[in-house]
């Protein structure tokens, strides 16, 4: 959070001392919450839409907090199960989370969509393989209206993007 006393992470999936893994033997991601206090993280716990089938990471605050968009692999993705798209829930007053929602197909393919980061002026810029792009996975940006509407996306180009996997892009 802004006020550096909050922080939203992925964690690999660890289930008492043991890394979890899906039915493929993959190792799973999940989101976490965690609050400062004095100079220690503590209070951390499990975001409740994290899944011991589905990974979720990449967490990333919208400008006033009360949005989360985040990557997964959860149901209601364009792609096939192995491939992740953006999505958004709700933070509400309370601290409890509203129901994730796929950003949709103007933003979302059916290849990976993944590593969002929203900037102060509701840009969002994520990572995908899936729009036509330099090679790999390409750094995309698009305005997000306050009306919830996708403006059109742009391929941010060179020199951000190369021929090989360009990712994790934050101002």
């Amino acid at each position: 959070t802004q006020d550096g006393n909050t922080m939203y992470f992925t964690r690999n999936n660890f289930n008492n001392g043991k890394k979890g893994r899906d039915s493929e033997r993959t190792i799973l991601l999940k989101l976490y919450k965690a609050t400062k206090d004095g100079d220690k993280w503590t209070n951390v716990t499990e975001l409740p839409f994290n899944s011991n089938v589905y990974s979720v990471a990449h967490p990333v605050l919208s400008f006033d907090e009360k949005t989360l968009y985040f990557a997964s692999n959860m149901p209601g993705t364009i792609g096939s199960e192995q491939q992740s798209d953006i999505f958004k829930v709700s933070i509400n007053a309370d601290g409890s989370y509203g129901t994730p929602v796929n950003l949709g197909d103007k933003i979302n393919t059916e290849g990976r969509e993944t590593f969002p980061y929203i900037t102060e002026k509701n840009e969002l810029y994520f990572a995908s393989d899936g729009h036509p792009g330099l090679g790999g996975l390409d750094v995309f940006v698009t305005k997000l209206s306050s009306d919830g509407n996708i403006k059109k996306k742009k391929n941010v180009g060179e020199p951000v993007n190369s021929k090989m996997d360009d990712f994790a892009f934050i101002i």
